[in-house]
């Protein structure tokens, strides 16, 4: 692969900047010849153009809130509508209706109960049970009546609560006949077992939920964090927090279904979000590499209304770490740097075995700057290590560069490939092809990460560096030998380096790193079990 010296690159200086902008402000649209491959030039401004759809998987979503998470975002994004011309009447509807939603999950949950605990006394005595059951078909003596619960009134007919109650009641009679008719089925024996002797499930199942600017991932885990089921989808590039919220939820959904249950009935579930995290109430700030999430988001109190069940929130790359630290590459050490090179480039610090986050915002290692007036970054700081290495800001350099005239093959694989970006197997095929482009933008990457984990580790001091991500997994035998070659040239304790080694959990760090965050619950249902 072509090295250039990371100290002196053909960087862009403000004033550089400002003439090339101006230049592509005149200049007409340069057409593609037959034998280039110069991807997609954006339209001038002069004559705007909607953008033609992207190719592959994207969210489809009704123009009007749909879900609860949605109308939460609708009135967060629109303070001054009011949802009813009288206020204290829509509170009312809207406290009627999650009343009648609680008590509709309740009882849900009680037939459940109901259902399994019949099925497991059907296996271990059907005589028994045949005679029960004869006993409740006898009549009830003379003059007994039974008794008849008292229901509340129903709400008004049209109102948001009548809508609710109404789907509730449908979805607890198709679910109680589904669950009538697994009970009157065999049980089925599992895989390698014997019949007629079950094996014993998980004492409890949690929920894992990464979420990345490029691909949502989600699993269910057992208490021991090991991954049952697993499942993934392209983050939806448009339609704001409400949309990323609903593919989180079905992403989940479709991994607990593998796993032979559904999301509302997990323990807990974890999720790493990027951006500031406020861990007790759940809201993300600064998801710059979300679609529309420029302000402070309650993602915590959105995802648990749409799985039904406990949601701890935490940042990615710290909760990455974490998993690392516990049960991947950092085991044994007691201080430990993450970076994780991928969309963006984000760190996690450990140190004297817990996790350092500062204010909220500690870790953030792609900011770091190295090199004063150099490369644009997406977030208005230039010169940062995330400003050359992370994928979405090469992402645009390469663009730019397409404009000036270089040819690359990267945009014609995306297309052939049907990806929206340049993800890192995109990266990694045009490296494979000897891309000239590729190969220049990849080690300037290269360079910037030598540089800025070098002067992290100049100030921390730490035993050892994990480095993942999407790209620093992909070009885990390429690339990171030649990132930590050059972090010699920077470090002031060259006799005595940290240990540096890729993460070890590949792609479903994400995921288990997240079920991490829930672990106090898992222990104070151990404590509660072991007091019963």
């Amino acid at each position: 692969m072509l090295r250039r010296k990371f100290d002196q690159p053909e960087e862009e200086t403000a004033e550089s900047r400002t003439s090339e902008s101006d230049a592509e402000a005149v200049e007409a649209p340069v057409e593609e010849a037959p034998e280039q491959d110069a991807g997609d030039p954006e339209a001038p401004e002069s004559e705007p153009a909607p953008p033609p759809p992207p190719p592959g998987r994207t969210a489809v979503h009704s123009p009007e809130p749909q879900t609860a998470a949605e109308r939460l975002v609708d009135s967060q994004q629109h303070p001054d509508t009011e949802p009813n011309e009288d206020r204290k009447d829509f509170m009312k509807e809207r406290k009627e209706a999650s009343r009648l939603q609680r008590k509709a999950d309740r009882e849900k949950r009680k037939a459940d109960r109901k259902a399994a605990r019949e099925a497991r006394k059907a296996l271990r005595n059907p005589e028994e049970v045949q005679a029960e059951a004869s006993e409740e078909e006898d009549p009830s003596p003379a003059g007994a009546s039974p008794a008849t619960p008292q229901r509340p009134a129903d709400p008004p007919e049209g109102s948001p609560a009548a809508s609710i109650a109404a789907a509730a009641a449908e979805t607890r009679a198709e679910e109680e006949k589904q669950e009538q008719a697994r009970v009157d089925l065999p049980p089925i024996t599992p895989p390698g077992g014997t019949p007629g002797r079950s094996t014993r499930r998980p004492s409890a199942l949690i929920g894992g939920i990464d979420l990345g600017g490029t691909k949502i991932a989600a699993a269910v885990l057992d208490c021991d964090h090991k991954v049952i089921a697993y499942r993934r989808r392209p983050t939806p590039d448009r339609g704001g927090p409400a949309d990323v919220v609903r593919a989180m939820a079905t992403t989940l959904q479709e991994a607990a279904i593998d796993a032979g249950t559904e999301a509302h009935r997990l323990l807990a579930v974890g999720v790493g979000s990027p951006g500031s995290v406020n861990a007790e109430t759940g809201a993300v700030s600064g998801a710059g590499n979300l679609p529309d999430w420029d302000r402070t988001f309650q993602l915590g109190m959105a995802l648990r209304e749409e799985l039904g069940t406990e949601v701890r929130v935490g940042n990615d790359v710290q909760v990455g770490t974490r998993g690392e630290f516990e049960l991947g590459a950092g085991v044994g050490y007691s201080s430990l740097l993450g970076v994780f090179w991928g969309t963006g480039v984000g760190g996690g610090i450990i140190i004297n075995n817990q996790p350092w986050l500062g204010r909220g915002r500690a870790g953030e290692i792609g900011h770091t700057l190295v090199r004063r007036g150099g490369a644009k970054g997406l977030n208005g700081l230039n010169g940062t290590v995330e400003a050359y290495a992370g994928r979405k800001a090469m992402e645009e350099k390469a663009r730019r560069e397409v404009k000036k005239g270089r040819k690359t093959k990267l945009f014609k694989l995306m297309k052939k490939h049907e990806k929206t970006h340049l993800t890192s197997a995109i990266w990694q095929r045009a490296l494979d092809d000897g891309d000239e482009l590729a190969e220049d933008l990849l080690n300037r990457a290269v360079g910037a990460l030598s540089a800025g984990i070098a002067s992290a580790i100049n100030l921390l001091d730490p035993e050892a560096v994990v480095i993942g991500g999407g790209l620093g997994v992909r070009f885990a035998d390429t690339l990171v030998p030649e990132i930590i070659a050059g972090m010699d040239q920077y470090l002031l304790n060259k006799e005595n380096p940290p240990d540096v080694k890729v993460a070890a959990l590949g792609d479903e760090g994400g995921v288990i790193g997240a079920s991490l965050l829930v672990k106090d619950i898992l222990g104070a249902r151990d404590t509660s079990e072991v007091k019963a």
